[in-house]
Protein backbone atom coordinates (compact mmCIF):
# COMPACT_ATOMS: atom_id res chain seq x y z
CA UNK A 1 0.00 0.00 0.00
CA UNK A 2 1.45 3.46 -1.08
CA UNK A 3 2.61 4.89 2.24
CA UNK A 4 4.09 8.38 1.02
CA UNK A 5 2.65 11.54 -0.80
CA UNK A 6 5.13 10.69 -3.94
CA UNK A 7 4.27 7.06 -4.13
CA UNK A 8 0.15 8.11 -4.17
CA UNK A 9 1.10 10.98 -6.50
CA UNK A 10 3.11 7.91 -8.78
CA UNK A 11 -0.01 5.36 -8.64
CA UNK A 12 -2.35 8.26 -9.58
CA UNK A 13 -0.43 8.99 -12.55
CA UNK A 14 -0.11 5.26 -13.27
CA UNK A 15 -4.45 4.97 -13.51
CA UNK A 16 -3.97 7.95 -15.77
CA UNK A 17 -1.40 6.47 -17.58
CA UNK A 18 -3.86 3.11 -17.86
CA UNK A 19 -7.03 4.88 -18.42
CA UNK A 20 -5.58 6.01 -21.37
CA UNK A 21 -4.83 2.90 -22.73
CA UNK A 22 -5.86 1.34 -26.57
CA UNK A 23 -8.96 0.73 -27.95
CA UNK A 24 -7.53 -2.99 -27.68
CA UNK A 25 -7.43 -2.94 -23.86
CA UNK A 26 -10.14 -5.67 -22.71
CA UNK A 27 -9.54 -4.98 -18.98
CA UNK A 28 -12.49 -3.64 -16.51
CA UNK A 29 -9.75 -1.13 -15.29
CA UNK A 30 -8.41 0.56 -18.31
CA UNK A 31 -11.20 1.60 -19.65
CA UNK A 32 -10.79 4.86 -21.68
CA UNK A 33 -13.49 6.59 -19.73
CA UNK A 34 -11.74 5.94 -15.98
CA UNK A 35 -10.70 8.86 -15.26
CA UNK A 36 -12.68 10.30 -11.95
CA UNK A 37 -12.61 7.30 -9.91
CA UNK A 38 -10.05 7.55 -7.65
CA UNK A 39 -11.07 10.95 -6.51
CA UNK A 40 -14.34 9.74 -6.03
CA UNK A 41 -13.61 6.90 -3.48
CA UNK A 42 -13.86 6.70 -0.22
CA UNK A 43 -10.22 5.15 1.33
CA UNK A 44 -9.75 3.80 4.53
CA UNK A 45 -7.18 1.58 6.05
CA UNK A 46 -7.67 -1.65 8.44
CA UNK A 47 -4.99 -0.98 11.10
CA UNK A 48 -5.26 -4.34 13.23
CA UNK A 49 -4.53 -7.51 11.81
CA UNK A 50 -7.00 -9.85 10.10
CA UNK A 51 -10.15 -10.87 12.28
CA UNK A 52 -12.05 -14.05 11.22
CA UNK A 53 -15.15 -15.03 10.89
CA UNK A 54 -17.66 -17.56 13.05
CA UNK A 55 -18.48 -20.77 11.39
CA UNK A 56 -21.80 -22.01 11.48
CA UNK A 57 -23.60 -24.21 13.83
CA UNK A 58 -26.15 -26.39 13.27
CA UNK A 59 -28.63 -27.29 16.43
CA UNK A 60 -30.73 -29.71 15.88
CA UNK A 61 -34.19 -30.04 18.08
CA UNK A 62 -36.50 -33.15 17.72
CA UNK A 63 -40.22 -32.07 18.86
CA UNK A 64 -43.52 -34.82 18.91
CA UNK A 65 -46.69 -33.63 17.93
CA UNK A 66 -49.79 -35.00 20.02
CA UNK A 67 -50.19 -38.34 17.33
CA UNK A 68 -46.97 -39.13 18.03
CA UNK A 69 -45.16 -37.88 14.73
CA UNK A 70 -41.75 -36.51 15.50
CA UNK A 71 -40.21 -33.45 13.76
CA UNK A 72 -37.04 -32.46 13.47
CA UNK A 73 -35.88 -28.56 12.63
CA UNK A 74 -32.28 -27.34 12.73
CA UNK A 75 -31.56 -23.54 13.72
CA UNK A 76 -27.90 -22.74 11.81
CA UNK A 77 -26.33 -19.63 13.76
CA UNK A 78 -25.04 -17.10 11.40
CA UNK A 79 -21.36 -16.41 11.03
CA UNK A 80 -20.44 -13.20 11.79
CA UNK A 81 -18.90 -11.03 9.04
CA UNK A 82 -16.28 -8.63 10.37
CA UNK A 83 -16.86 -4.75 9.84
CA UNK A 84 -14.35 -3.88 6.90
CA UNK A 85 -12.49 -0.13 6.63
CA UNK A 86 -11.26 -0.33 2.99
CA UNK A 87 -14.12 0.52 1.08
CA UNK A 88 -14.84 2.42 -2.02
CA UNK A 89 -17.80 3.70 -3.77
CA UNK A 90 -18.86 3.04 -6.95
CA UNK A 91 -18.82 6.16 -9.31
CA UNK A 92 -19.47 6.49 -12.81
CA UNK A 93 -16.22 5.85 -14.97
CA UNK A 94 -16.07 9.66 -16.26
CA UNK A 95 -17.76 13.31 -16.10
CA UNK A 96 -20.76 13.04 -17.85
CA UNK A 97 -20.83 9.32 -18.49
CA UNK A 98 -23.95 7.15 -18.54
CA UNK A 99 -26.50 5.53 -18.81
CA UNK A 100 -25.97 4.71 -15.00
CA UNK A 101 -26.69 1.49 -13.95
CA UNK A 102 -27.09 2.39 -10.12
CA UNK A 103 -27.47 6.11 -8.35
CA UNK A 104 -23.67 7.09 -7.89
CA UNK A 105 -22.49 6.36 -4.81
CA UNK A 106 -25.15 3.94 -3.88
CA UNK A 107 -23.23 1.03 -4.36
CA UNK A 108 -19.61 0.00 -2.32
CA UNK A 109 -17.38 -2.47 -2.70
CA UNK A 110 -16.12 -3.73 0.47
CA UNK A 111 -12.87 -5.76 0.70
CA UNK A 112 -12.03 -8.99 2.40
CA UNK A 113 -9.77 -11.50 1.80
CA UNK A 114 -10.16 -16.10 1.79
CA UNK A 115 -7.57 -18.04 1.32
CA UNK A 116 -4.66 -15.70 0.31
CA UNK A 117 -7.36 -13.74 -2.26
CA UNK A 118 -8.88 -10.70 -1.67
CA UNK A 119 -12.87 -11.00 -1.67
CA UNK A 120 -15.41 -7.75 -2.60
CA UNK A 121 -18.64 -7.26 -1.07
CA UNK A 122 -20.88 -5.35 -3.51
CA UNK A 123 -22.47 -3.79 -0.63
CA UNK A 124 -26.12 -1.79 -2.05
CA UNK A 125 -26.77 -4.15 -5.03
CA UNK A 126 -30.24 -5.78 -4.82
CA UNK A 127 -28.95 -9.28 -6.08
CA UNK A 128 -32.45 -10.50 -5.75
CA UNK A 129 -33.78 -7.46 -7.65
CA UNK A 130 -33.00 -9.56 -11.08
CA UNK A 131 -30.81 -6.89 -12.65
CA UNK A 132 -28.20 -8.76 -14.51
CA UNK A 133 -24.57 -7.56 -14.43
CA UNK A 134 -21.20 -8.17 -15.12
CA UNK A 135 -18.90 -7.76 -11.88
CA UNK A 136 -15.16 -7.25 -12.04
CA UNK A 137 -11.96 -6.43 -10.33
CA UNK A 138 -8.29 -6.32 -10.82
CA UNK A 139 -5.05 -4.29 -9.28
CA UNK A 140 -3.37 -1.62 -10.87
CA UNK A 141 0.57 -1.98 -9.52
CA UNK A 142 2.96 1.11 -9.98
CA UNK A 143 5.30 0.33 -12.79
CA UNK A 144 3.67 -3.13 -13.77
CA UNK A 145 -0.48 -1.87 -14.63
CA UNK A 146 -3.44 -3.75 -13.96
CA UNK A 147 -2.72 -7.12 -12.75
CA UNK A 148 -5.00 -10.39 -12.18
CA UNK A 149 -7.88 -8.73 -14.74
CA UNK A 150 -11.16 -11.09 -14.26
CA UNK A 151 -15.05 -10.38 -14.99
CA UNK A 152 -17.48 -13.18 -13.99
CA UNK A 153 -21.37 -12.61 -15.04
CA UNK A 154 -24.75 -12.94 -12.90
CA UNK A 155 -28.04 -13.71 -14.60
CA UNK A 156 -27.07 -13.92 -17.95
CA UNK A 157 -24.25 -15.35 -20.14
CA UNK A 158 -20.78 -14.03 -20.11
CA UNK A 159 -21.03 -13.98 -24.15
CA UNK A 160 -23.93 -11.79 -23.82
CA UNK A 161 -23.07 -9.05 -20.86
CA UNK A 162 -19.69 -9.15 -20.62
CA UNK A 163 -18.05 -8.87 -24.24
CA UNK A 164 -14.64 -7.95 -24.48
CA UNK A 165 -13.42 -9.22 -21.05
CA UNK A 166 -10.24 -11.12 -21.16
CA UNK A 167 -10.63 -13.49 -18.16
CA UNK A 168 -14.07 -15.09 -17.24
CA UNK A 169 -14.07 -16.68 -13.59
CA UNK A 170 -16.18 -19.59 -13.41
CA UNK A 171 -17.76 -20.90 -10.05
CA UNK A 172 -16.83 -21.34 -7.23
CA UNK A 173 -14.42 -18.43 -7.96
CA UNK A 174 -15.96 -15.10 -9.49
CA UNK A 175 -19.51 -13.78 -8.53
CA UNK A 176 -21.52 -15.78 -5.93
CA UNK A 177 -25.36 -14.59 -4.31
CA UNK A 178 -26.17 -15.16 -0.95
CA UNK A 179 -30.02 -13.97 -0.60
CA UNK A 180 -29.66 -10.35 -1.42
CA UNK A 181 -25.92 -10.05 -1.49
CA UNK A 182 -23.61 -10.58 -4.54
CA UNK A 183 -20.05 -10.62 -2.99
CA UNK A 184 -17.02 -12.13 -6.01
CA UNK A 185 -13.91 -14.38 -4.80
CA UNK A 186 -11.18 -12.33 -7.07
CA UNK A 187 -7.86 -13.82 -8.68
CA UNK A 188 -5.82 -10.83 -6.86
CA UNK A 189 -3.52 -12.19 -4.23
CA UNK A 190 -3.53 -10.38 -0.57
CA UNK A 191 0.47 -9.76 -0.96
CA UNK A 192 0.05 -7.75 -4.21
CA UNK A 193 0.61 -3.58 -2.89
CA UNK A 194 -1.27 -1.26 -5.87
CA UNK A 195 -4.77 0.10 -6.08
CA UNK A 196 -7.97 -2.45 -6.07
CA UNK A 197 -10.87 -1.74 -8.53
CA UNK A 198 -14.10 -3.27 -7.66
CA UNK A 199 -16.44 -2.67 -10.84
CA UNK A 200 -20.34 -2.95 -11.96
CA UNK A 201 -20.39 -3.25 -15.44
CA UNK A 202 -22.10 -4.20 -19.12
CA UNK A 203 -19.36 -5.15 -22.05
CA UNK A 204 -20.94 -4.44 -25.44
CA UNK A 205 -18.49 -5.57 -27.37
CA UNK A 206 -18.42 -3.50 -31.09
CA UNK A 207 -15.22 -1.88 -31.75
CA UNK A 208 -13.67 -0.29 -30.20
CA UNK A 209 -15.04 -2.28 -27.06
CA UNK A 210 -18.03 -0.49 -25.42
CA UNK A 211 -18.41 -0.76 -21.42
CA UNK A 212 -20.71 1.16 -19.30
CA UNK A 213 -21.03 0.70 -15.70
CA UNK A 214 -19.87 1.99 -12.36
CA UNK A 215 -16.56 2.00 -10.56
CA UNK A 216 -14.14 1.86 -7.32
CA UNK A 217 -10.97 2.18 -6.43
CA UNK A 218 -8.82 2.03 -3.27
CA UNK A 219 -5.36 1.23 -1.78
CA UNK A 220 -4.65 -2.45 -1.26
CA UNK A 221 -4.55 -3.93 2.21
CA UNK A 222 -3.49 -7.78 3.31
CA UNK A 223 -4.47 -6.65 7.01
CA UNK A 224 -8.66 -6.79 6.22
CA UNK A 225 -10.68 -8.41 7.49
CA UNK A 226 -11.59 -12.32 6.40
CA UNK A 227 -15.11 -13.73 4.99
CA UNK A 228 -15.16 -17.38 4.42
CA UNK A 229 -17.54 -17.64 1.34
CA UNK A 230 -20.72 -20.72 1.04
CA UNK A 231 -21.57 -20.22 4.29
CA UNK A 232 -25.17 -20.87 4.88
CA UNK A 233 -26.42 -17.80 6.77
CA UNK A 234 -24.24 -14.91 7.43
CA UNK A 235 -24.71 -11.63 9.91
CA UNK A 236 -23.22 -8.73 7.83
CA UNK A 237 -21.99 -5.62 9.91
CA UNK A 238 -24.06 -2.03 9.16
CA UNK A 239 -23.51 -0.60 5.90
CA UNK A 240 -24.80 2.82 4.99
CA UNK A 241 -26.03 1.79 1.81
CA UNK A 242 -28.01 -0.99 2.93
CA UNK A 243 -30.15 -2.64 5.34
CA UNK A 244 -28.70 -6.25 5.44
CA UNK A 245 -28.08 -7.58 8.56
CA UNK A 246 -28.52 -11.69 8.59
CA UNK A 247 -29.42 -13.15 5.45
CA UNK A 248 -29.76 -16.96 4.25
CA UNK A 249 -28.19 -18.16 1.36
CA UNK A 250 -30.46 -21.26 1.10
CA UNK A 251 -33.36 -21.48 -1.51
Amino acid sequence: MPKAGILIAAAAFALIATACGSSDDTTTTAAPRATTTAAAATTTTVAAAAATTTTTTAAAETTTTAGGEETTTTELTAAVVPATTTIASLEPYGPGDGPHMFPPGSVEAHWYQWDGKYVVLYRGFDAAAGQEICAGNSILVLGAGSMHITNSPYLNGADAICIGAATILEPPDGVQVCGSLLYYLTAIPTDQNGILYGTMEIGFGGSPLRWEGQTSTTPSDPGVPTFEPALPVYELPPSTVDGLGVISCGA
